[in-house]
């Protein structure tokens, strides 16, 4: 027999008796299965199966040197995220936590999205006395399972371990978020922050959500207890006049862009299959809705504010609502003919949207606020609270666009501004340091 054919029918050989022996198992002989992992193990000393299962049956044993021996064994001659997870639960079950961890965090490098894995990591901190990063390590399995669109796929005991976790991240969040509120309480009193530590216990999960009105439903961040004020008048914000004296100078920097044609992407620009492509379903990565930022998660561009200097200066002068890493959301809004923006709620309450409409063609159509609509005028000023559901068409033969900028609620004082942004921040660096 040549030396190929002999490789050959020792590979069958193996394949023969990982069978026999998973067939002895599946029987319910696992004694038999025992005797075949074994032998198997005699042929191949580095056989993936044979070392998984004598590693399993020496923990059912107690024998957890020898269970360990034979996951290592597993994990080093084939390095994948079950191996390495086996071998991980051996060592955290005789308390060798720091290896422990470095097998988790060699099984999630294999599989980013291993459940149990991640969940682990989380309870393995916290045996070693590390509070921040459990809290860290079960935010990111909890984001993992949430973006399992079929949540019935996640093993009960899974779920039930993920529900501890959510625990966790909940009573952790609660007291950062309460912590960065202490020097405003100092110095104001609890009455001056009581909304924005109701929001952040809301935020954290550690308080229902109830809402003023059916059809508002902040999607990230609930301020409760505010006024339920779809629509708000200009008059009552001191700066209008000032604004919409500029319509001229910023309509001339938007026809310039227009013409130039560079700077306008889709403003819904969701990956298929997410949430967010299924809602903008009919709109989602079109050009019917197109935007130009100067502002984008509270990020100034300087080479768009660069393009319109009169309206960057112009933004500068106004009470933005400056929150790192969430607002302002500034930006030229462009909604092609018989185009639709559908119904939906924007994300943080405490702001109003504002609308400059520079050209607004006859019959347009117009924007609806819960259930009232109001038209655009070119030059007037138009104020509302996004979180209220909402969306907006345009009917004609002609482009419609509009300057669109974030400023606070007029409910809100200076201090709950100061503590909008506190809890938002400490939230935000949470879940980056979490996630990446």
């Amino acid at each position: 027999m040549t030396e190929l054919n002999m490789e050959t029918q020792g590979s069958v050989d193996l394949e023969q008796l990982e069978k026999a022996a998973m067939a002895q198992l599946d029987s319910g002989d696992f004694a038999g299965a025992l005797r075949g992992f074994r032998d198997l193990l005699e042929r191949d000393a580095n056989n993936a199966l044979a070392l998984q299962f004598l590693g399993f049956e020496a923990s059912q044993r107690q024998d957890h040197v020898i269970a360990i021996d034979f996951y290592q064994r597993a994990a080093t001659a084939h390095p994948g995220a079950e191996t390495c997870f086996n071998f991980a639960l051996a060592l955290f079950g005789q308390a060798r936590l720091s290896e422990s961890l470095a097998a988790l965090d060699s099984a999630v490098s294999h599989d980013s999205g291993l459940l149990a894995a991640l969940l682990y990591r989380g309870t393995v901190f916290e045996q070693m006395g590390k509070p921040d990063d459990a809290a860290r390590a079960f935010l990111r399995a909890v984001r993992t399972a949430d973006a399992v669109l079929d949540q019935n796929s996640i093993p009960v005991d899974l779920r039930q371990y993920l529900n501890y976790a959510m625990g966790v991240v909940r009573v952790y969040l609660g007291a950062q978020i309460n912590q960065s509120l202490a020097d405003l309480v100092a110095e104001h009193g609890e009455t001056s922050v009581a909304r924005l530590r109701k929001a952040g216990e809301i935020f954290a999960g550690l308080r229902p959500r109830e809402y003023g009105h059916p059809l508002w439903r902040p999607g990230l961040f609930l301020v409760p207890d505010l006024p339920a004020r779809t629509f708000f008048e200009r008059e009552e914000f001191a700066w209008s006049a000032a604004v919409e004296a500029a319509t001229d100078m910023v309509r001339a920097e938007l026809i310039a862009l227009m013409e130039d044609g560079q700077g306008f992407t889709p403003y819904v620009d969701h990956a298929e299959g997410t949430h967010g492509a299924l809602v903008f379903k009919d709109i989602n990565r079109s050009t019917n809705w197109t935007s130009f930022h100067f502002y984008r998660h509270g990020e100034r561009i300087e080479e768009n504010c660069a393009r319109c200097p009169g309206t960057a200066a112009l933004l500068d002068s106004l009470d933005l609502q400056r929150v790192p890493g969430y607002g302002p959301e500034v930006m030229f809004s462009v909604l092609q003919p018989h185009s639709k923006i559908p119904a939906h709620y924007g994300a943080v309450n405490g702001r109003l949207v504002v609308h400059l409409p520079l050209i607004v063609p006859a019959d347009c159509g117009a924007l609806r606020v819960a259930n009232e609509a109001r038209g655009w005028e070119e030059g007037k000023l138009l104020f509302f609270d996004d979180t209220f559901e909402h969306e907006a068409w345009n009917n004609s033969d002609q482009t419609r666009v509009v300057l669109i900028f974030d400023t606070w609620n007029p409910a809100l004082s200076s201090v709950e501004r100061a503590a909008f942004i506190r809890v938002l921040t400490t939230a935000q660096r949470f879940e980056r340091d979490a996630i990446g």
